[in-house]
């Protein structure tokens, strides 16, 4: 139990008789205590046995104790609490146990593997408190801190309990409101019925009649909620708000009938806060903007002027610093040669290469051509240590600047940077790594962002009158439209990287275009007829303080004459380019490679390998499209429950990832990309339904469009199969062949249908389907290195979104039946390990507890786990599809235990390839395991046959020709 002095299981009779002087009395001089005599003192007069529990509180919220004490089977509610409440109920008015181990998702894997701790609450007394965790939602241990004069306070909430009538604020309770509502509460205050009137609020048995603020009416959610009320009766919750808190956020219900919680969630700038944890929840996002949104980008928009200003300001601070400390430039094998064509305008040319110094931490040629500069430019000698300095004595303008800096050049890499531009860490490492293993690239650009913090150009279009366009100029920077690799027309000059040989080659930049404008536009013209691709990286970012060095007027007038000899020179290559119109901007926005397809892949979710449950495959299937050259986005049905920034790490980096949009903005999606997917992937059935709908309304903006539907698995066999676990009578249920018909009805929309297996391509083919394709797994064996006999866990991994998952009962299964009869056949050192995601509705702590059971959770790195394992072990009782556990276990060279539903599904030879097991036979399970567990040649044999089944069925060539045909 730990130390007792801090656990809320000890009778602090100290502290009770200070709290109750009356006690003093009842034991006098007595030193010692009868703890039993205490307990039922307690009871009878409704002491509480230490500061850590209220025994009022408990009695009062919890009918069924109260009941249990009158009948005599318990002393009090802490006697209760001890024996068996500890395990699911709330000790006290401001700690909520369901709530502390949803929070902490560490002390919930704690309790439901070996721990010391009893519960949530005892580890929040003995290490919570004191790393300033909160145990309720209303008690923010720092927003308390600061409410305090004596700030040396170390346990935040032990410190509040003994002196519960202070005030603070809290964002789920507004004390100030609910005084102005609720002014009868005043008087109980005054009389101490109420320390204050948040305990009054967590305390008040007719909940029904009091709501915590004005966002959250207690009537209207109970009322909206009918299934509540029996739950708020036996006190499983102790009000509507409680069940609104624990669930009905995450679930998006509506608080009040002026809220819409679903619609605010949606909102680009409330995900971007969520994820990055600025606000806990949409709950608290409506209540601190008052559920009014901030049109952040149109905000921005008008700002450009001020932030420009900002911008000169801190120009001229690193200026001086530049003043004191020379930036420093020398070399000897430079990796790259940067040129900077200056013309005056000092403090921002000693901000851009302050900047471009910090970006990159190797050898940098800096080649610096003053273009007639009369400022302190002259001297820039001074301020740059190991700079090749170019002087004219005129301004000859950046293009003919920039060809003589160029003969300079040593590097095999350059990049022309604006002295009115900011290089960002990480860009020029990105471009060099992207030159050096990609020979096709000849130039490169990056995102450039204005000083507002909107895009000036995410890669730029080139149109068919020689009219150019930078991609999502005035969109944010995060857009995903502005994030995924790709071929572009061209990049702005403002930070260009290009092959230096290649440069010099086409002749560098066309000095017709003289003094500037349109002469990146031509020469990334020039690079791609010469047979180079120009690339755009989003991981190239340059802050860009537009016309920093020209004038907005000039501009235009140079953009319009040089507009004119761009023509004239390309009008074959313009011919063949899109017209010019809002609406061709995403056919426009990439040049196409020859071949290659435009594949729009939908799914449930942005899929994660972590997901399991078929995501994994979908992962497998976008990751080797976008290596076959295809462009692809990924569109999901709901929106990502995950940052944007995991997504990004987990796909290649030429995936367009929309992860800000779902179905709903599914319609207005295909209409700005009309014409633009050659292929719709489609991934599992259930998709398919609920997009024929929208396929009919759209069809027309992508006629042409093949429409693949990939059912994943068929579900109707996993229901048939759940059925029959559940002992429901055939009579009571479909049968599999109408289930099917029904399941399979919304394919007819579709040109081709994909199976996950032979079976399921059968049943497609039974039921009028021929375009059918099989496309399973791909996996690449890694077997693991530890000998057999240093081995001896079995190992379970499989993603549980929900209670109802396949893989929740599995787990359940094994750890409840199976596992309590070979714990006590199986050596002391093996335990079961079970690893994999766990959905936000699944809770460790309410996951099946046993001895020698370890839950991971997700692991990034499951390859020690599989190390460690002696055999894989899936039993699985209902199923569809086939499971991608096995064959990761099978690339790791871990033999498998299996049920027959999954062997059945995967076709490997039992006994050799794999070892099966009756499922739900308890008996037939345990005496597999206990077969092959200790046997070497049975697990040499099976790890063998496991990769080589991986060498010859899953490999990536196999995967590459099956999608190649599946999309010919």
């Amino acid at each position: 139990m730990g130390n007792k002095k801090q656990s809320w299981e000890y009778i602090d009779f100290s502290w009770m008789k200070k709290t109750y002087p009356e006690i003093e009395e009842i034991f006098k001089d007595q030193v010692d205590f009868d703890p039993e005599e205490v307990l039922f003192l307690a009871g009878k007069c409704g002491y509480q046995p230490n500061p850590y529990f209220d025994e009022s509180y408990y009695v009062q919220r919890y009918g069924d104790v109260r009941n249990a004490i009158n009948q005599g089977e318990f002393i009090s509610g802490f006697d209760h609490y001890r024996k068996i409440g500890y395990k699911d109920r709330d000790p006290h008015w401001l700690f909520c146990e369901e709530y502390y181990l949803k929070r902490y998702s560490d002390v919930a894997r704690a309790l439901v593997n070996e721990t010391v701790f009893s519960n949530g609450y005892d580890h929040y007394i003995q290490y919570g408190d004191q790393e300033f965790r909160s145990g309720s939602w209303f008690f923010d241990p720092l927003e308390y801190l600061k409410s305090l004069a004596d700030g040396d306070v170390k346990q935040p909430f032990y410190n509040y309990i003994q002196n519960p009538k202070r005030d603070f604020d809290n964002i789920y309770f507004d004390r100030n409101w609910y005084a102005e509502t609720y002014p009868e509460i005043f008087s109980d205050l005054k009389n101490g019925k109420w320390y204050s009137f948040l305990h009054q609020y967590l305390t008040e048995t007719d909940c029904k009649k009091y709501s915590p603020s004005r966002f959250f009416s207690e009537k209207f959610y109970v009322e909206s909620n009918p299934d509540l009320v029996e739950a708020i009766k036996s006190g499983r919750f102790f009000s509507g708000y409680e069940h609104f808190l624990l669930y009905g956020i995450q679930e998006r219900r509506r608080p009040h009938p002026d809220i819409d919680l679903e619609r605010f969630y949606h909102e680009p700038y409330i995900q971007k806060l969520l994820f990055n944890g600025r606000i806990p929840n949409v709950f608290v996002g409506w209540c601190q903007f008052d559920g009014k949104v901030p049109e952040v980008d149109e905000i921005l928009e008008h700002t450009e002027v001020k932030t420009k200003f900002a911008f000169e300001k801190k120009s001229t601070s690193l200026a001086i610093n530049a003043a004191r400390s020379k930036l420093d430039f020398s070399f000897r094998h430079p990796d790259i040669s940067v040129v900077v064509v200056l013309h005056n305008n000092f403090d921002m040319t000693l901000n851009a290469l302050t900047a471009l110094r910090a970006s990159y931490r190797h050898e940098i040629q800096l080649i610096i051509a003053d273009s007639g500069s009369d400022d302190e430019t002259c001297h820039i000698e001074h301020y740059v240590h190991g700079a090749t300095i170019l002087r004219f004595e005129g301004n000859v303008a950046f293009i003919r600047a920039c060809n003589a800096a160029v003969q300079q050049v040593h590097a095999p890499y350059v990049l022309f940077l604006n002295n009115d531009t900011e290089i960002l860490l990480g860009s020029i490492e990105a471009a060099i790594n992207r030159f050096r293993r990609d020979p096709e690239v000849g130039v490169i650009g990056g995102k450039l962002i204005r000083t507002n913090g909107l895009l000036q150009e995410a890669g730029a279009i080139i149109y068919r009158d020689g009219s150019v366009a930078g991609y999502m100029r005035g969109a944010s920077p995060d857009a995903p439209e502005a994030n995924f690799v790709r071929r572009v027309d061209f990049c702005s000059g403002a930070a260009l990287f290009t092959r230096t040989e290649l440069f010099r080659k086409i002749g560098g930049f066309d000095e017709d275009y003289i003094p500037a404008y349109y002469e990146e536009t031509d020469y990334c013209v020039n690079v791609w007829k010469s047979g180079y691709d120009v690339i755009y990286d989003p991981s190239i970012i340059a802050i860009h303080y537009e016309y920093g060095s020209s004038s907005a007027k000039n501009g235009t007038g140079y953009i319009n004459r040089n507009r004119i000899i761009f023509n004239l020179k390309h009008s074959a290559y313009l011919s063949k380019k899109t017209v010019k119109s809002r609406q061709n901007t995403n056919l426009a926005r990439s040049v196409r490679k020859q071949d290659s397809k435009r594949i729009l892949f939908i799914e449930d979710r942005i899929p994660l390998k972590s997901y399991g449950s078929g995501f994994s495959r979908s992962h497998d299937i976008i990751t080797t499209m976008s290596h076959m050259g295809h462009e692809v986005t990924v569109f999901p049905v709901f929106k990502p429950v995950v940052s944007a920034n995991r997504l990004y790490n987990a796909f290649p980096d030429s995936v367009e990832i929309i992860w800000d949009q779902d179905i709903n903005d599914l319609e207005a999606f295909f209409s700005l990309r009309a014409g633009l997917y050659d292929t719709i992937w489609i991934c599992r059935t259930q998709n398919v339904r609920r997009l024929v709908p929208i396929i009919e309304k759209i069809s027309h903006l992508m006629p042409l469009a093949e429409i693949i539907a990939d059912t994943e698995a068929v579900s109707a066999i996993r229901e048939e199969q759940y059925d029959r676990l559940m002992g429901i009578p055939e009579e009571q249920h479909p049968p599999l062949a109408e289930r099917l018909r029904s399941e399979f009805e919304c394919l007819l929309i579709a040109t081709k249908i994909v199976a996950v297996n032979d079976y399921d391509a059968s049943l497609l083919r039974k039921n009028g389907f021929t375009n059918v394709s099989v496309l399973g797994h791909v996996q690449i064996p890694k077997p693991t290195c530890k000998p057999w006999a240093e081995r001896s866990d079995l190992l379970f991994v499989g993603a549980i979104h929900d209670y109802n998952s396949p893989n929740y009962d599995a787990v359940a299964w094994l750890v409840t039946v199976l596992w309590p009869k070979l714990r006590k056949s199986l050596p002391e050192n093996t335990q079961v390990v079970i690893a994999g995601h766990i959905g936000r509705s699944v809770s460790f702590s309410s996951l099946p507890h046993a001895e020698r059971v370890t839950y991971l959770g997700e692991v990034d790195d499951l390859s020690i786990a599989y190390n460690n394992a002696r055999f894989f072990i899936a039993p699985t009782r209902y199923a569809a599809g086939i499971p991608y556990k096995i064959y990761e276990a099978a690339s790791y060279g871990v033999p498998i235990i299996a049920s027959d539903i999954l062997c059945q599904q995967i076709g490997w030879e039992v006994g050799s390839d794999l070892f099966q097991a009756k499922a739900g036979d308890v008996e037939n399970f345990y005496e597999v395991t206990l077969g092959v567990y200790d046997s070497f040649p049975y697990w040499i044999k099976s790890r063998d046959n496991c990769i080589n089944n991986i060498l010859l069925h899953n490999n990536k060539e196999i995967y590459i020709n099956t999608i190649s045909k599946i999309l010919k």
